[in-house]
């Protein structure tokens, strides 16, 4: 089982974060190495369903957001390797500042679906540096937008 919270601060206003959250999630070619043909399949008010190409395997999972409360609940539906769950949200870190630098989360909760493995998998730390990768990028990108303005 991996069970892990991964955080990073990000200095820029919340509705940046959360288009950057969204843009993620509909081009995740652009924030995570090793992927491929990535859609989004099916869309409703605020469930998607996407599916990619992830260093060669098929990765389906549904998205629920939840937009007031800065949360992407991201439920692994067809993956290679996990059952489970990733939620991306925004953590507030001063309830009182508007100018408070925000907290990108990434609350894991993954289960291997088998100890049997056949061929090469990407083991746990590789996913972990992986996601830690894509906060990098999203962190970037945010604080890029919200500088010019």
């Amino acid at each position: 089982m991996l069970v892990r919270t991964l955080q990073v601060v990000v200095h820029c206003e919340h509705k940046t974060l959360w288009d950057m959250l969204m843009d993620r999630m509909q081009h995740p070619d652009r924030y995570m190495l090793g992927v491929a043909d990535a859609r989004v399949t099916e869309e409703s008010r605020d469930v998607f369903i996407s599916e990619m190409t992830l260093h060669g395997e098929t990765v389906r999972e549904r998205v629920v957001a939840r937009p007031y409360d800065g949360e992407l609940r991201h439920e692994l539906l067809e993956h290679p390797q996990f059952t489970g769950f990733i939620v991306r949200k925004i953590v507030k870190s001063a309830r009182q500042s508007p100018v408070a630098p925000l907290y990108l989360e990434y609350d894991l909760d993954l289960l291997r679906k088998s100890l049997k493995v056949q061929g090469v998998v990407r083991g746990e730390e590789e996913i972990l540096t992986d996601l830690e990768t894509e906060m990098q990028k999203v962190k970037l990108r945010a604080e890029e937008v919200d500088s010019r303005g």
